[in-house]
Formats: structure tokens, C-alpha cells, sequence
């Protein structure tokens, strides 16, 4: 199934970003209190026929969500900083032939307590298949 390596490409990418503190989903990760760390989810949307036919290519697009958990709102905003940079608008990523498009990235409120922040980082990609 290719959201399989749609998801594959951008855990690529992320993982290219180089932090060791990233909790994906279905793998158990338990950071210790107070330390930061990278949540993500995966979140495709409806595809759409672009094609008239029988197996014609749809658009597939969907939402990468990266929330950056964090003690303080300075170091929080400046890791969404580095993410957006890293997965900036307009960058392809390829995973066994298989072409992502990055449509750019948005930051949501704060979702968060007193006691921590916890900023999501939306995604933006689609693909052809």
C-alpha cells in the first residue's frame, strides 16, 4: 500500500532531522519527566479522483502532525522553527519510487498546561498513485 511508504518517506525525513527524542506511533516510547521531545501522526485525508477510469491515479493528501513537547514556549517555538526549515514548501521526497510533495507546514495553538507546552506542527504533503 503506498501510504505506507508515504508515511515511510516523511519518518525519513524526520529522522534526517536528527533528534533522538521522537515518539512515532505504535512504537512505546516513554520520555523521562520533564525532557523534550517530538510526538508524530500520521493523518491522511479522502483521496480524490483526478482521472476518469479504472485504475487511474487519485490525489492523496493528508496532514503529518509533529507536536513539539516542551518546558518552555521559547524552546518550543525554536524547534517549530528548525521543523518548518526542514520540511520546508515545495521540497519531494522519494521513497521506493514513490514521489511526496511537500505543500508546506502550519503551527497550531498551544495544547498544552501550566506545566508544559505542547505545539502541534502540521504538514502539508500529497502524492499521485
Amino acid at each position: 500500500m503506498s501510504y505506507r511508504k508515504i508515511q515511510a518517506a516523511l519518518d525519513a525525513r524526520l529522522q534526517a532531522y536528527e533528534s533522538d527524542d521522537v515518539a512515532f506511533t505504535g512504537t512505546p516510547y516513554y520520555p523521562a519527566h520533564g525532557t523534550s521531545y517530538l510526538e508524530v501522526l500520521f493523518l491522511p485525508a479522502p483521496a480524490e479522483g483526478i482521472f476518469l477510469g479504472s485504475g487511474a491515479v487519485e490525489l492523496h493528501t493528508g496532514d503529518y502532525r509533529i507536536t513539539v513537547h516542551d518546558a518552555d514556549m521559547a524552546s518550543a517555538q525554536s524547534r517549530i522553527d528548525a521543523l518548518r526549515s526542514h520540511f520546508n514548501k515545495g521540497r519531494v521526497l522519494s521513497f521506493e519510487s514513490l514521489d511526496v510533495h511537500l505543500d508546506g507546514a502550519a503551527v497550531g495553538a498551544n495544547e498544552g498546561d501550566l506545566k508544559k507546552i505542547a505545539l502541534p506542527l502540521l504538514v502539508s504533503w500529497r502524492s499521485y498513485f
